[in-house]
């Protein structure tokens, strides 16, 4: 009676599992479509680009400022306003990047000319939505807008 109990068990978890398994499915080939929608990005040129990204924490501030170069070299710069004393500090790095299509990998290892132990690397991926570029942060999922696009809204 056990074995047959254990067998029924077992035939019904697997036919509920199953039908789970479908949902899981349909929501996959939503998202699958939703993909197919993206851009290449391939014929998109980052050279001479600068990428903005601001951040808003509750005692500073942070905009970090993204320029690749056309020699595969790139700027960054990180802008710091403290809400407290109201001063404002920076740091300039510079490094390399990678790109493969739409992917593309920052180093940045040096800091204002000095190379740093503990380089700052980003993982992002060059996505483009209603004509605005943008670079989305494969970790964080943190966007960089254009520079160009930040100041078409603005006006």
């Amino acid at each position: 009676m056990k074995k047959l109990f254990l067998l029924f068990s077992l035939i019904s978890s697997v036919y509920f599992y199953s039908q789970n398994f479908s949902a899981v499915n349909d929501i996959l080939e939503k998202i699958e479509n939703k993909h197919k929608k993206m851009k290449d990005a391939s014929g998109y040129t980052i050279s001479n680009k600068k990428f903005v990204l601001v951040e808003d924490f509750e005692d500073h501030s942070e905009r970090h400022i993204l320029q690749f170069n056309a020699d595969n070299s790139l700027t960054l710069i990180e802008l710091i306003d403290d809400k407290a004393t109201g001063q404002s500090y920076s740091n300039i790095f510079s490094g390399d990047f990678i790109r493969k299509k739409n992917a593309i990998s920052v180093r940045a290892n040096y800091l204002e000319g000095k190379q740093i132990a503990i380089p700052i690397i980003y993982s992002l991926y060059l996505m483009n939505a209603n004509d605005i570029w943008y670079l989305k942060d494969i970790n964080t999922s943190k966007r960089w807008i254009e520079n160009n696009n930040l100041i078409k809204k603005k006006n």
